[in-house]
């Protein structure tokens, strides 16, 4: 963890205005625009903006794997958008409300799943994370034998399945996995 990326969590978790106002200034401009390139508005934007401050804020205790501060922000700020614009309902004669903790309270577990996924994934070998790096990006199998000089298909997808295992075995096995595979 870098120097600005333990100064923002240690000063969010302690409510530090100075530092909450300098990741507003660096930051916001950034999610703003996403969101608004994303279908959203400025309203959106600051709402996103804010229950991603609530996020990390809640989190205590479970910053320690983050690396780089921005642009981990930048993903649970994404996240939330995603989230939001999957959970808005538009009909033209009902409005449904929706109860902002609980929708909270499903991003972090979503993305408890989602930092339990990447820990994971970087503990296996550079071969297997580029292999399904690769693959989880849509290439075809034809181009991942183009891109890593594999003699076949067969070799890839052999490769796919053993570093996929792998990567399932290893998160199943995580006590963390057990914990949030009670509340889903």
């Amino acid at each position: 963890m870098n120097n600005i990326t333990n100064r923002y969590i240690e000063g969010l978790l302690a409510g530090d205005e100075t530092v909450i106002k300098e990741i507003y200034a660096k930051l916001y401009p950034k999610i703003k625009r996403y969101v608004i390139s994303a279908r959203g508005n400025e309203d959106d934007a600051l709402d996103v903006f804010h229950d991603a401050l609530m996020y990390f804020m809640t989190q205590k205790g479970k910053t320690s794997e983050i690396l780089s501060f921005e642009p981990y922000f930048f993903t649970v700020s994404k996240n939330l958008w995603k989230k939001t614009l999957n959970s808005k309902v538009i009909k033209k004669e009902v409005t449904t409300l929706i109860d902002k903790e609980t929708n909270l309270s499903l991003f972090v577990l979503e993305q408890n799943c989602f930092d339990l996924y990447i820990e994971k994934f970087n503990k296996l070998s550079l071969n297997c994370k580029e292999v399904l790096n690769l693959y989880f990006n849509g290439l075809s199998y034809d181009d991942i034998v183009k891109e890593k000089d594999y003699a076949s298909i067969n070799t890839v997808r052999q490769r796919v399945f053993k570093c996929r295992s792998k990567l399932i075995k290893l998160i199943k096995a995580d006590a963390q996995y057990q914990k949030i595979k009670r509340w889903r």
